[in-house]
């Protein structure tokens, strides 16, 4: 019940400074990584801590990647790592999971509601062709028309949803079993 409430009030805290400020703190992101792998410590030993550690890691790797190529801002890296540090690899698996599909409906919405999707599908589609056919230029994507949104707000969705799977007993909507 404690990895369950500091989870839930790491991810209020993400959700409030991202939607206001457009930050994720490292005052709230730090000190849960330390009180996820603690409480790991105390519910389960070893063990826990392992998967503890394992989930955090994978939530900082898979959000890392998108930050070396600058789509995500740190303090989303660092809010996988606490909420996979607060409830371990399997959550953690389903959260990343989730997520992605989460921020993908999000950012769907998003250019359907400022009538970017066609040109951006149009754009995305030159990107791949000229990536992929000899002899063709490569088109760079412009990011000056991207939009930007708040992924905390899939994290934190993805990670919720996660967790009512997992700690509910509800079986997965994608049919996966961790």
């Amino acid at each position: 019940m404690l990895t369950l409430g500091a989870s839930a009030a790491v991810m209020a805290g993400a959700l409030y400074t991202d939607l206001r400020q457009g930050v994720i703190p490292n005052a709230l992101t730090y000190p849960a990584v330390f009180l996820g792998l603690a409480l790991a410590y105390a519910a389960g030993g070893t063990d826990q801590v392992i998967s503890s550690a394992l989930g955090c890691g994978l939530g900082f790797g898979v959000l890392f990647l998108g930050f070396m190529f600058g789509g995500i801002g740190g303090g989303d890296v660092k809010l996988a790592a606490a909420l996979g540090a607060l409830t371990g690899l399997g959550t953690t698996v389903l959260g990343l999971l989730y997520m992605g599909l989460l921020s993908g409906a999000l950012a769907l919405g998003i250019m359907i509601w400022k009538g970017k999707l066609l040109r951006s599908l149009k754009n995305m589609w030159r990107f791949i062709y000229t990536s992929l056919v000899p002899f063709l230029e490569t088109e760079s994507l412009d990011e000056q028309n991207s939009d930007a949104f708040p992924l905390g707000v899939a994290i934190v969705g993805g990670w919720a949803w996660a967790m009512v799977e997992q700690y509910r007993g509800v079986g997965s909507i994608l049919g996966i079993s961790l």
